[in-house]
């Protein structure tokens, strides 16, 4: 049996070696992109992720989900964060209300496309500037996001 030294040393390989390979993906470690500007087809970092390279055996048709094929760096700040977190938090409540019964299936798409409205307009905002949400539209967001927890407790 391991003693508990060798067991954190190990966790500890397990979870640098993680991290690593979590930060060389966000900011595009790879060698794809050639001297002169041109890619050599494998992947394209400035495009999305269609599924394309699904290796399921599936016979059925995969859906096809567009997402991003990484994860900009410059996407976070104290703003964004706090404004994601609240709508993290407000996703939870519509969720178990929805499970327990309280909310309708009517009531429960309303609120999420308020929600997904609210997330989409703070990334946005974030996106163009850096990272970072100005004040002026930090107090509108917040301000869009307390009247989404008004409205969960209301049609509660």
């Amino acid at each position: 049996m391991f003693s508990f030294a060798k067991t954190a040393a190990i966790s500890a390989i397990f979870i640098s070696a993680s991290v690593g390979v979590a930060l060389a993906g966000l900011h595009g470690g790879g060698d794809d992109h050639h001297h002169d500007g041109q890619h050599d087809g494998r992947h394209n970092h400035d495009s999305f992720m269609r599924g394309d390279d699904d290796i399921t055996t599936d016979d059925s048709p995969a859906p096809v989900f567009v997402v991003p094929a990484y994860t900009p760096a410059h996407v976070s700040g104290s703003r964004l964060e706090t404004i994601l977190s609240e709508l993290r938090t407000d996703d939870q409540r519509m969720n178990a209300d929805r499970a327990r019964g309280l909310l309708t299936a009517g009531q429960y798409q309303h609120l999420r496309a308020e929600d997904v409205q609210i997330r989409r307009e703070a990334m946005s905002v974030a996106d163009r500037n850096h990272g970072m949400i100005p004040m002026p539209r930090y107090v509108t967001l917040q301000n869009q996001a307390q009247h989404l927890q008004t409205e969960i407790r209301r049609m509660a």
